[in-house]
């Protein structure tokens, strides 16, 4: 009794594991989907008149220019090359970071709870 009782519970756990880490990558890659739209490209930092600024090519091919209210404490030199990411329609939405770039805490915990789910199956067969 207390076999079947083991195994039932094992299988319950694996389930639960597999059920949650499959939403959990399944939440991610839609997540991931909602930023298709985001473009990471190089800019080029601008100094006029004591402004910082930001110019990059658009996936359209326009040259796109943005203020930069905060850069960071020492600033880059004028001319030097600035990692962005815009959105492809609006590119006055941008970011020095990705947006998406806490993804990958979702992704690993989906692919550690559906490893679990699968091990604690072959392991308790």
């Amino acid at each position: 009794m207390t076999e079947l009782s083991e195994m039932a519970r094992t299988g319950v756990v694996s389930a639960a594991c597999l059920t949650a880490g499959t939403a959990l990558l399944v939440a991610a890659l839609l997540v991931r989907c909602l930023y298709a739209w985001w473009v990471r490209t190089a800019a080029v930092h601008l100094v006029e008149g004591g402004r910082h600024r930001l110019r990059w090519h658009t996936t359209r091919y326009e040259i796109h220019e943005e203020p930069w209210p905060r850069p960071p404490a020492p600033a880059p030199q004028h001319g030097a090359e600035v990692t962005v990411y815009y959105h492809a329609r609006h590119p006055h939405r941008w970011a020095l970071i990705a947006p998406y770039r806490w993804l990958w805490l979702l992704t690993a915990a989906g692919t550690l709870l559906v490893a679990a789910g699968l091990l604690t199956r072959l392991v308790r067969g």
